[in-house]
């Protein structure tokens, strides 16, 4: 699981979403990444079982 925020993007196996949050689905129209799926949320969020940054 890919996480942005504020320009970085943090990994893990298993993130617990702290409110609410919106589900997009865009496959005509994807993200630059690529994604066509994605969780949208403005509420702070728990990685489960710890995060590690994006290695290059």
């Amino acid at each position: 699981i890919s996480v942005k925020r504020k320009g970085t993007n943090l990994y893990g196996n298993e993130v617990e979403i702290l409110g609410p949050c919106k589900i997009v689905y865009q496959p005509d129209n994807p993200l630059d990444c690529g994604a066509r799926l994605w969780i949208e949320t403005f509420c702070d969020i728990h990685f489960i079982g710890g995060s590690f940054p994006a290695t290059s």
